[in-house]
This record gives structure tokens, C-alpha cells and sequence, in this order.
């Protein structure tokens, strides 16, 4: 790996130490920001609105954000990118604790700065990489990445307990918006590459590859998943059965050893071939130990989900990522139209956000609030699963093989 890595120019040598550093910061409040939010409030309503009003402003904003990148370039979006991501924190150090009465503020800011820096995340990857390599590259990006998380939610979480009250929240806060800030001045070494000022919106809305439009409900799929259970379900779950920020912390730092690990596994068997058996490898396995921490919420449950859920949210997500440029790609004129696919995939990923917090907000209001948090923990992870066989019908079956295959 540390081949590959000095085998990189200069320029992707900065992109991957400013993504390093702006991940480190991320996993310093990342988890924390959740049981912060649901401190306020204690019922998983103040944390569901959260993720429904960020959902919804990056299915607003993308469009201005895509304007941007095609008036400056990419890396200029992810640039503003950070320092959104700074404004959230300082968001939430001004307000503390009035912060549910601007949870909007909060939300649509977040949204902002996602939809900024993943649009520049998106065209580097695309333009970095191929689609026989871009397996290989997304794990080994991963591994770089989460080095920075092995520590953090540790650091994290002995700063939390050392401090009474909400004190050692605000710490952590300062400290990722230090970092955050880090991430911006090293983006200013990333020159990036200006692209086309001409939109092809609506083209690739009336005429995407035929990829692209029958992965629609995969991502819509997907959307109702990550907006609800990777935003916050693992991090309360997690929280409840370790008992603490400190535990909390603890857990963590173990799951991030572990996703480095299946990262480096992964990268050296990865393989476009093996896409959907991945996947669907890594859905089950995330299926079974939700269930069986919702079921047994012990400390070995915990364990093994600590185990399970960072190799198989690696194989989810890689592999899903890998096959939506795959999609991308399949279009005969993407390299202009790129830009475009990156916005529209909001569209229905977005959407699925939005539905998984209202069915969540609707197991609230029928739900007593101490089955809640198990019983939405078990249900959410099925929805991987029922996302294999579309995978298998646009991939792997006869006819889309072929099409797989130009």
C-alpha cells in the first residue's frame, strides 16, 4: 500500500492527506454529535428532524453546488465544503443548548456542506480512477482514511469523560473545527481541474445510460438506510449497551481497527466480478448482527457487531459506490455529463433519506420509546438485503452482462 501511495503525484498525494485530516476531525465528533443531540432531548425525535432537514438541503443545494464546481472546478466546491462543515460545529458551540430550537440552521447547513464536498469527492474519483481499478483505490483511500478514526473516537471520548457536563463536548467540537480548518489549507495545495460550463441536466434526466436508470431504486434503497441507520441508530445503539462517551470511544476505535483490516483485505481481492456477492456477503452479515444486538443487547453482541459492521458496511458501501460509477460510466459521453449523473443520484438517495425518517418518526409516535431503538435497529438492515436481486437483474443478468462488459 505504501507503494501505491508514493507512487501518486504530489497533487493526489495532498488530496489523500487533506481527506486524512479532515476524516480525523470528523471521527473526533462524528459519533459524538449523535448522543449530543439526543442529550438535548431524549426521545430520537431531535436527532430524526436533524437527518430530515440535512436530507432535504442536499436535494436543494446540489443544484447551486454543481454551479459552482462548473464556474470554478470540483476541488473549489469541496473547498467550501470544510469550512461548511466548520460553520456546522460553531453552529452548534453558539447555540449548545438552545441548539433544538435552530436544528434547521443546524440540518440545512450540514446538508450544504455535504452536497459541496462530496461533489468534489465524487469527480476525483471518477477522474482518478478507472473502473477495473477503482475497487482497489476506494479501499485503499478507505485505509487512509480511517487511520485517522482509529485514534480520534478514543481521544474523543477520555476528553468527554473528563469534564462534567456538556464541557467535554464543546472540547471535541473546537477540536474538529481546528481540524477541519487544516483539511481547508492543505485543499488550497489541490489545484483540481476545471470542467465543462455546460449542464446536461436534463439529458441525463431524458437519456442516461440504461445502467444508470435501473439503478434509480438501488439508490433510492439506499438513501432510506443511510438516513436513519448509519446516521444514527449504530452510534445509540452502541451507546446504550457500552454505557458511556468513554465506552462509547472504546468501541469505536475497535471498529475502525477492524475496518482497516477489511479495507486492506478487501483491496487485495477486490474484483468488478465480485460486486454482488460482496454486497450481498456484507448485507446479510450487517442484517444478522443488528438482530442479534437488538435481541441480546450484552456486551458480547456487542463485540461481535463491533466485528461485523465495519467489514460489512465496507463491502455495502464500496461496492455500491463502485457500481454507480460503473453506471456512470456506461454513458458513451460521461466524462461531460459526469458532473450531472453526481447531482441527479441525489435525487433518489435523497428522497430515500427523507422516507426512512418519516417511517422512523412514525415507529415513534406507535412505539414505546424503550423498543424503539432495537426494533428500528433490526428492521432498517433488511433493506440491504431486499437491494441484492436489482443488483442481480441490472448486473449479472443475461443482457446486462453484455451491456456490463463495453
Amino acid at each position: 500500500m505504501f507503494q501505491v501511495f508514493r507512487s501518486f503525484s504530489t497533487e493526489l498525494k495532498f488530496y489523500l492527506i487533506m481527506n486524512a485530516f479532515f476524516c480525523f476531525g470528523g471521527a473526533l465528533s462524528g459519533v459524538f454529535q449523535s448522543v449530543f443531540l439526543w442529550k438535548l432531548d431524549k426521545t430520537y425525535s431531535l436527532l430524526a428532524h436533524y437527518s430530515l432537514y440535512w436530507s432535504a438541503s442536499i436535494i436543494i443545494s446540489s443544484i447551486v453546488c454543481s454551479w459552482i464546481a462548473r464556474k470554478t472546478s470540483p476541488i473549489i466546491t469541496l473547498r467550501f465544503g470544510f469550512l461548511f462543515y466548520l460553520f456546522t460545529y460553531l453552529i452548534i458551540l453558539i447555540f449548545h443548548n438552545n441548539l433544538q430550537d435552530h436544528i434547521m440552521l443546524l440540518g440545512g447547513t450540514t446538508g450544504l456542506a455535504m452536497s459541496l464536498y462530496y461533489i468534489g469527492v465524487h469527480m476525483a474519483v471518477l477522474d482518478l480512477t478507472t473502473n477495473e481499478k477503482r475497487d482497489s483505490f476506494l479501499y485503499i483511500q478507505g485505509v487512509l482514511n480511517t487511520v485517522g478514526g482509529v485514534v480520534a473516537p478514543l481521544l474523543a471520548g477520555i476528553l468527554i469523560s473528563q469534564f462534567n457536563g456538556m464541557i467535554g463536548y464543546y472540547v471535541v467540537f473546537i477540536a474538529t473545527c481546528v481540524f477541519f480548518f487544516i483539511s481547508f489549507l492543505i485543499s488550497l495545495k489541490v489545484k483540481g481541474s476545471p470542467i465543462s460550463s455546460k449542464s446536461y441536466f436534463w439529458e441525463v434526466i431524458k437519456e442516461p445510460s440504461r445502467e444508470w436508470k435501473k439503478m434509480y431504486s438501488v439508490m433510492f434503497a439506499d438513501g432510506i438506510v443511510s438516513g436513519v441507520y448509519s446516521t444514527f441508530l449504530i452510534t445509540m445503539i452502541t451507546f446504550k449497551v457500552a454505557g458511556g462517551e468513554l465506552n462509547l470511544g472504546v468501541f469505536n476505535t475497535a471498529a475502525e481497527v477492524v475496518s482497516i483490516l477489511a479495507f486492506m483485505m478487501l483491496a487485495k481481492f477486490s474484483n468488478p466480478d465480485y460486486r454482488i456477492g460482496i454486497f450481498a456477503i456484507g448485507s446479510v452479515s450487517i442484517l444478522l448482527g443488528s438482530v442479534l444486538l437488538s435481541v441480546s443487547p450484552v456486551l458480547i453482541s456487542l463485540i461481535i457487531f463491533a466485528i461485523i459492521q465495519p467489514v460489512a458496511g465496507n463491502m455495502i458501501n464500496t461496492s455500491m459506490n463502485a457500481m454507480i460509477y460503473a453506471s456512470i460510466e456506461r454513458d458513451p459521453d460521461y466524462k461531460n455529463r459526469r458532473l450531472d449523473y453526481i447531482i441527479i443520484r441525489e435525487i433518489p438517495l435523497g428522497v430515500g433519506r427523507i422516507i426512512g425518517v418519516i417511517f422512523f418518526l412514525t415507529m415513534r409516535k406507535y412505539l414505546n420509546i424503550d423498543h424503539l431503538l432495537p426494533i428500528s435497529f433490526s428492521i432498517f438492515p433488511i433493506v440491504y438485503v431486499l437491494m441484492i436481486p436489482t443488483l442481480y437483474i441490472v448486473w449479472k443478468k443475461p443482457g446486462h452482462a453484455v451491456a456490463a462488459g463495453k
